[in-house]
């Protein structure tokens, strides 16, 4: 092999390297970007998860129990306005209720209050809307052996409904004067009034609730469209990584063939004194 010859065969392996080295980045390029799109996608989706709950799963109470709970891995949403959109039952074995139908949310944590019935399995079910907008619901189970002398609650059959009127009335300031006598006849509110009141609020809230939903639902679309156009970006980078190694080699293999001879040692056959041969 002559000097030329090693030289262009140098010259072609440098180009394949150069091009590999070039393709190499744009894959890790590629990767890169890739990530970037998905993973912030992936982590808003991401649902709530229990942390703890009271009582803890599989524990036994051998006390009374006035309110059950569990703890989230985030704050639980409340798109009805009214509490309704999460919920915190207490069952025992037959699937009689023992909560008191007013479930309550402050931040991670979803609560209602309870009146157990006698010694045996109890199951917490709960339902929430977790922060990314989306419903998660599962139960966790407890055993209950009462302490001597606690009265045994009947329970309910069905879930109860949330009576805000089995509080303390001497709480409500419209029962009670300031001084804790009974209030003026001014004071007292019209029940036909007081109805009308009521339902105005009901109206708004649940109106609101829907609107909540829907840019709930819309939050969601918008996400599916990122994680589409994002995948979309990668198989497009991808396609264009592919074709750029092709042409690539097609190059190298087309500057090779060009400058060997005959041979294949880089130089056209010829006399070895450089003089033409004779015509004969």
């Amino acid at each position: 092999m002559t000097g030329r010859s090693r030289s262009v065969v140098a010259t072609g392996r440098s180009r394949l390297a150069g091009g590999a080295g070039a393709s190499g980045g744009l894959v890790g390029l590629v990767g890169l970007v890739g990530l970037a799109v998905l993973v912030p996608a992936t982590g808003a989706s991401a649902h709530d998860y229990v942390l703890s709950s009271s009582p803890e799963q599989g524990a036994v109470v051998t006390t009374e129990l006035g309110e059950a709970s569990v703890t989230f891995s985030d704050v639980v949403l409340d798109l009805s306005g009214t509490g309704s959109s999460n919920v915190l039952e207490v069952t025992d074995a037959s699937g009689r209720h023992f909560e008191d139908g007013c479930s309550t949310t402050a931040g991670p944590v979803l609560s209602t209050g309870v009146a157990l019935g006698a010694a045996g399995e109890y199951t917490m079910t709960y339902q929430a809307v977790s922060a990314d907008g989306h419903t998660v619901s599962d139960s966790r189970s407890f055993s209950y052996q009462p302490p001597a002398g606690v009265e045994a609650s009947a329970g309910a059959a069905e879930r109860p409904v949330c009576d805000p009127s089995t509080s303390d009335p001497t709480d409500d300031p419209a029962v009670s004067g300031p001084d804790g006598d009974e209030p003026d006849a001014a004071a007292t509110t019209d029940p036909a009034a007081g109805a009308d009141a009521t339902v105005a609020p009901e109206t708004g809230s649940a109106a609101e609730a829907t609107d909540q939903s829907s840019d709930v639902a819309d939050d969601g679309d918008g996400l599916g469209l990122a994680i589409g156009l994002g995948v979309g970006i990668v198989v497009l980078a991808l396609v264009a990584v592919v074709v750029v190694l092709a042409t690539s080699r097609r190059r190298s293999g087309s500057d090779e063939g060009g400058d060997e001879g005959p041979d294949g040692d880089g130089e056209a056959d010829g006399p070895a004194d450089g003089r033409s041969t004779p015509r004969s």
